[in-house]
């Protein structure tokens, strides 16, 4: 072999050497990179309202050899709907940051990277009148109170807290001679432990008077509104409406029994002034109002309460 092709074979082997060792020392094994870990995530606040905007925050740390970028993905409910690259230095942390607001009512499980939390979206609330009741509209009779009652009750539960009472509705009737009106009668709203938040006089002239009462049209009663001036109650609370037990002449509580009676009762008014639920239902099982589960008092509420934004 000639001088020339020699040296060039020995130039070809170098050539190779070098190359061979190149690759071997930039192996990925050795070379640097980075990585990256979210260590927190927070959302402020917790709790919104429909409509309002929450922040998440997320802290992005690299825990690798080489700095780099990393792409945050914000996801709801497994959903991703957006998304932000920042560049960390290696042992470096920052912090990401979105925001975020739901139009609906609900608990979402708000994500990024491996770390979750719970975000809490409440309805916004609107003040509308609501009338509480039992009833169907319809009686199916007038009952009057017998002794030991005197005093007719029903219990309510605010839609929600605090709920403010502005009318209390009473479907009945007076029965008597002409002339005659109820006397010596209040209206009053308990609060839950039935202490008496308010009192005024029970109107017995915004009812009809029937001077005969039986099986025919005279023996209809009627509804009228009691305004009340705005008292607020929570939870649950009473209208209680006193009329004492006269003979042969009085008041009749319109009842029907459409639900089964979990709220309607009769008091008694002992000599100390204070009003107490009868010891026992005192209409004789002879008659269906003798079944208390049957009975329920014709009172509504009606009133202004803060309640979800349809």
């Amino acid at each position: 072999m000639s001088n020339k092709k020699m040296l060039v074979a020995r130039l070809l082997l170098s050539v190779i050497a070098i190359a061979v060792a190149i690759a071997c020392t930039s192996s990925p094994s050795s070379l640097s990179s980075a990585k990256f870990q979210i260590t927190s995530l927070d959302i402020k606040p917790t709790e919104i309202t429909v409509g309002e905007t929450a922040i998440i925050s997320a802290e992005v740390t690299n825990i690798g050899s080489a700095g780099g970028f990393y792409s945050a993905t914000l996801s709801v409910d497994g959903g991703k709907i957006d998304r932000k690259d920042i560049n960390v230095d290696p042992g470096s942390t920052r912090i990401v940051t979105f925001s975020l607001s739901k139009i609906k009512a609900g608990a979402y499980r708000i994500g990024v990277g491996e770390r979750s939390a719970t975000l809490t979206v409440k309805s916004k609330l609107v003040t509308k009148q609501v009338e509480l009741k039992y009833d169907d509209s319809f009686a199916k009779d007038y009952l009057s109170l017998v002794k030991p009652g005197t005093g007719y009750s029903v219990g309510f539960i605010s839609p929600p807290d605090p709920f403010t009472v502005s009318k209390v509705r009473v479907c009945g009737l007076v029965y008597g001679s002409p002339g005659f009106h109820i006397g010596d009668s209040d209206l009053q709203i308990w609060d839950k432990d039935k202490k008496v938040l308010y009192t005024t006089s029970f109107p017995g002239d915004k009812f009809p008077l029937r001077t005969r009462l039986g099986d025919n049209l005279d023996s209809t009663g009627s509804w009228a509104d009691i305004d009340i001036p705005d008292v607020k109650v929570e939870g649950n609370f009473y209208i209680h409406i006193y009329t004492g037990s006269p003979a042969g002449q009085g008041f009749r509580m319109g009842a029907d029994d459409n639900v089964i009676n979990t709220h309607s009762d009769v008091t008694v008014r002992g000599d100390n002034g204070v009003d107490k639920l009868a010891p026992k239902w005192p209409y004789s099982v002879a008659s269906w109002y003798g079944d208390k589960s049957r009975v329920n008092w014709m009172v509504r509420v009606v009133g202004n309460a803060m309640v979800p934004q349809e």
